[in-house]
């Protein structure tokens, strides 16, 4: 494995390096395969499981993730850590979220089920472009859980008062992604850093949204997209352009990346 590597670039994906469609565009691929050449690590930073990153890999050649909130990462064929959530949590959230009208989707790196339906999930997975998973609120019994997402029309507050033993990220499209207490982007990102012997090399980190925020203030340099949220551009060293509008290039540039 390289660990000689100039620096190590970040990027979140929904709302970052992918597009509208949930696609990397051309440019953007065409530039991170230009940051490799150059001799910095990209990697992948997602609260996505790593079954649903294909459609970037393929594209950019990325072959380092931290995914799922920071809960499973994974440098080529090697997983560097992994955090999961007590099964005995699992159960409680689902029975409350069933009592609320809720539903929980459970991932581990391969594998997810939903523990029930609910009338906005079509809506949550088709602005994915994902498919609907199957049904199996048993699933928690049956493989180790590093992260679900609570699908839900309210704002999480019930669940993050009863469950102070979890991170909870309100990411938008009905979901609050949830992982075990002091799990984030950014303890996934010590980790990838520490297994590759690149802690002292500068690390640069491009997100938009709340899950990204630990990341964007522990990178030493940090850019928001022009359609992420205040908190993220007032956290970030430099603010680009939307992710539909070069986002991604113009930030690479900025920092002679590319």
């Amino acid at each position: 494995m390289k660990k000689n590597y100039r620096g190590t670039v970040f990027f979140d994906l929904d709302g970052t390096l992918l597009n509208a469609q949930s696609q990397v565009d051309d440019s953007v691929a065409k530039a991170v395969h230009q940051v490799e050449q150059n001799n910095y690590l990209p990697v992948i930073c997602t609260g996505r499981s790593p079954i649903e990153i294909d459609a970037v890999t393929s594209t950019t050649g990325i072959d380092t993730y931290i995914t799922l909130n920071g809960a499973f990462v994974q440098s080529q064929d090697n997983v560097v850590y992994k955090k999961n959530i007590a099964p005995e949590l699992v159960k409680d959230v689902m029975e409350l979220a069933h009592k609320s009208g809720d539903t929980v989707y459970m991932h581990t790196p391969d594998r997810t089920f939903l523990s029930g339906d609910t009338p906005y999930i079509k809506e949550f997975f088709h602005k994915l472009r994902l498919d609907v998973p199957e049904i199996d609120a048993d699933f928690y019994k049956k493989d180790d859980i590093p992260m679900f997402v609570i699908l839900t029309d309210g704002d999480g507050s019930s669940y993050e008062t009863k469950f102070p033993e979890l991170q909870f990220y309100n990411t938008g499209y009905y979901s609050i992604d949830t992982v075990a207490k002091g799990v984030s982007k950014m303890s996934g990102i010590q980790h990838l850093l520490k297994a590759l012997d690149l802690e002292d090399k500068p690390t640069y980190a491009f997100g938009d949204g709340t899950n990204d925020l630990p990341m964007i203030k522990f990178a030493d340099y940090s850019i928001a997209m022009g359609n992420g949220i205040d908190s993220v551009k007032d956290a970030a060293t430099y603010v680009t352009t939307e992710n539909v509008n070069g986002g991604i290039v113009k930030g690479l540039k900025h920092f002679d990346l590319i």
